[in-house]
């Protein structure tokens, strides 16, 4: 990739991705790797998704950059942890602590009919569109107009980043933005869609959230795992973040003899767990938060990280001795001792 191309992707991807990363490191660390969360019949973003979307997730950044365990995460960092966001600050005037308030991302199949993903995603927020929009045509963004939005676009990697509202950011492909537009304009949108808005609106009480389909996922594994597990049309996360993490995970499958099974595999996943922390008394809480349970198709799957799983792992992690510096590199020698007199 030529240094213009990375310089474009930097700028126009780092209104989302810098914010959804920094925010849901935290998630991540907790151990609640995917997004998560809504609210009644979800955001107003849903506009922008088209019906035959395959996947649609939400993070309220606001709550989770303000939570205790993000300042933990920052406590325990050893190197600056501004120094990035600070530089993307400098560059493109938005503070990703503060002028943030939410991410949103969904996905859907290609219109052609291939089964590659077309990725959008959406950030809410305070930002300054004509210096955002300056940079990024300094380094090799193209502008179109499509349906009154002005729509810049990196042409040679087939990548853009639109405006869509004062307040709203929307980064994806060409293709991706613009039948985005076309949807929110009047075409049939994700909340027609039944089995989406069902599962959304069961993940509507946390901080974070995701509704998928499971090919939409399952496909991207490495292993032969998927191909083990029962047949799952939708899984469904949503996560509470504050000192430590709470979540629940939904999976919606075939029928109910898929289910029964779906139950006995996590089973013996959970005893599997059990033993591998026996001797790790720190992890006890967690193991014993973990909640399984089933109805019809459904399988249902509660876990708790509480903060003082979390206090502990990060006392762990800061008594670990600094890592050793690479072959042939310099080390700091100790200043001589004085010799006694």
């Amino acid at each position: 990739m030529i240094k213009r191309t990375r310089v474009f992707l930097g700028i126009a991807c780092g209104v989302l991705i810098v914010g959804l990363g920094t925010g849901l490191a935290t998630a991540y660390v907790g151990g609640f790797q995917n997004l998560v969360i809504l609210g009644n019949d979800g955001p107003d973003e849903l506009a922008y998704v088209p019906q035959d979307a395959r996947m649609v997730a939400y993070a309220n950044m606001r709550e989770i950059m303000s939570s205790q365990l993000r300042q933990k995460l920052r406590d325990l960092q050893t190197t600056s942890p501004d120094t990035s966001q600070r530089r993307f600050q400098d560059e493109t005037g938005i503070d990703i602590e503060n002028d943030i308030d939410y991410v949103f991302a969904s996905s859907v199949g290609a219109q052609s009919g291939a089964q590659e993903d077309r990725p959008l995603m959406l950030a809410r927020g305070r930002f300054d569109t004509a210096r955002i929009e300056s940079l990024i045509q300094e380094h090799g963004g193209v502008v179109e107009e499509y349906a009154g939005k002005r729509v810049l676009t990196q042409t040679e990697k087939q990548f853009s980043v639109a405006f869509v509202e004062s307040d709203l950011v929307a980064v994806g492909s060409p293709e991706a933005i613009h039948r985005a537009i076309d949807t929110k304009a009047g075409s049939a949108n994700v909340k027609d869609n039944a089995d989406v808005m069902r599962l959304v609106r069961d993940v509507d009480n946390g901080t974070a959230w995701a509704v998928a389909r499971f090919d939409a996922i399952g496909a991207r594994w490495s292993g032969a795992l998927p191909s083990q597990l029962p047949p799952i049309n939708w899984v469904a996360v949503t996560g509470h973040i504050d000192g430590g993490v709470r979540g629940t995970m939904h999976a919606e499958t075939r029928d109910e003899a898929a289910a029964q099974n779906l139950q006995d595999v996590i089973r013996g996943m959970m005893a599997l767990v059990r033993l591998q922390v026996a001797q790790h008394a720190e992890f006890a809480a967690f193991v014993d938060s973990l909640e399984l349970s089933g109805h019809d198709k459904t399988v249902t799957l509660g876990f708790s990280v509480p903060a003082e799983v979390v206090d502990s792992l990060f006392l762990k992690r800061a008594a670990r001795p600094a890592p050793a510096s690479p072959p042939g590199e310099r080390q700091e020698q100790p200043p001589p001792s004085t010799p006694a007199l």
